[in-house]
C-alpha cells in the first residue's frame, strides 16, 4: 500500500510540473500600449505654458537657515542634557518631570526643523 502511494504521489508531482512548466512557456507577453500623443491645444494654438515657479526670498532662504542652525544646537544641548539625567538617575520605575520637559522640548524643536526644511 506505502509503494502505490509513493508511486501516485511521484506521479503528480511530475504531472504538476510539467503542466505547469508547458503553461509557463504558453504564456504570451502582453504589448504594452502606445504613449499618447501631446494634448492639442482646442484653438490649434501653440501649447499652453505653465506660469514659472517664483524664486524663493534669498533673506527667509538665509533666516531659515539660521533658525535651523539654532534649533539643531539647541537640540544636541538638550539630547547631551537627557543623556545624562538619565545616566545619572535609575529610569527602570519612574521618570523624572525634567527628563519628560526635555524630551518633549527635543521632539518640538525636530518638528520646528522638518517644517523650516519642508518650506
Amino acid at each position: 500500500m506505502h509503494t502505490s502511494r509513493r508511486t501516485f504521489i511521484g506521479s503528480s508531482i511530475t504531472m504538476l510540473a510539467a503542466a505547469s512548466l508547458g503553461a509557463a512557456q504558453q504564456e504570451t507577453q502582453v504589448p504594452l500600449p502606445k504613449p499618447m500623443p501631446p494634448f492639442p491645444n482646442p484653438q490649434g494654438q501653440e501649447p499652453l505654458e505653465l506660469p514659472p515657479v517664483p524664486k524663493p526670498n534669498r533673506a527667509v532662504l538665509k533666516a531659515n537657515r539660521e533658525t535651523i542652525a539654532k534649533d539643531v544646537t539647541r537640540m544636541a544641548d538638550l539630547v547631551e542634557q537627557l543623556q545624562k539625567a538619565l545616566d545619572a538617575n535609575s529610569t527602570t520605575e519612574v521618570l523624572s518631570l525634567d527628563v519628560l520637559r526635555k524630551s518633549e522640548e527635543i521632539e518640538k524643536l525636530a518638528r520646528q526643523v522638518r517644517e523650516l526644511v519642508k518650506a
